[in-house]
């Protein structure tokens, strides 16, 4: 499954850095794009349980966020 994820906060080459960073470490999660200009971040993954561990994880470094699109491929 694909998600784009909108994050408020995504405003720098910092902010990039530490998601990518944080993210990368969940497995079966893999990182499409991260757009600093849009604020989103593209996702894809295999399992919810996956989506709900990033979205824990990016909270718990401080981004709120808000689930854009999900498409079932």
């Amino acid at each position: 499954m694909t998600t784009l994820i909108k994050v408020e906060q995504l405003i720098s080459e910092e902010s990039k850095n530490i998601i990518f960073r944080n993210l990368s470490r969940i497995l079966d999660l893999r990182i499409v794009d991260i757009d600093i200009i849009n604020k989103t971040i593209a996702l894809v993954y295999n399992n919810p349980y996956v989506l709900d561990k990033a979205k824990k994880e990016l909270g718990r470094v401080g981004y709120s966020l808000q689930p854009q699109h999900s498409y079932p491929w």
